[in-house]
């Protein structure tokens, strides 16, 4: 019984330390590719996520999804990204693959497909949808952190627009 606990303990901390190496990893990727570019971190609240995706892909991958340490991978990446100076927002992800980021209307996320339609856009990858979404989302707290937007060159005039309001936002203006 002894040698079995132990095999278990052995086997158990093994796991822990390769997850632990992976979610370092992952956050140093991401805080060296913010650095790279001079970017901004933007996350996206995910502590409902092993509720809301249980039992929907099996019992392999609901395993998988139970192992992940998403709370200490958000902790990493803040602390590794307030010692590296990069600004980093955290924002809700709620409906954000549920509406267009074109149009702002609601569509539909498509089961099964990893596609998201809109009925006057047509169809887009659904987690890209989603991602631009949390980056609009992420927009509105900028000026709390205390960033500048800089604007590409060739923008539409409703982009404009916006993005003049939200520097102005941010600079105080």
């Amino acid at each position: 019984m002894k040698k079995a606990l132990d095999a278990i303990k052995k086997i158990g901390s093994h796991e822990k330390r390769i997850t632990n190496d992976i979610v370092h990893n992952i956050s140093r990727q991401i805080v060296n590719r913010a650095l790279k570019r001079d970017a901004l971190i933007v996350l996206g609240d995910i502590k409902h996520l092993r509720k809301r995706e249980q039992n929907k892909h099996g019992r392999k991958f609901n395993r998988k999804l139970a192992g992940f340490q998403y709370y200490k991978l958000t902790q990493y990446i803040k602390y590794k990204a307030a010692l590296a100076g990069i600004k980093l927002i955290q924002v809700s992800e709620h409906f954000t693959s549920q509406y267009c980021r074109k149009c702002y209307q609601k569509g539909i996320r498509k089961k099964g497909t990893c596609l998201f339609s809109c009925k006057r856009c047509g169809e887009e990858n659904a987690d890209r949808n989603a991602a631009f979404n949390i980056a609009y989302r992420a927009l509105g707290y900028i000026s709390k952190v205390g960033v500048t937007v800089n604007l590409p060159k060739l923008r539409t005039l409703a982009s404009i627009a916006r993005n003049t309001m939200m520097m102005r936002e941010a600079t105080g203006l």
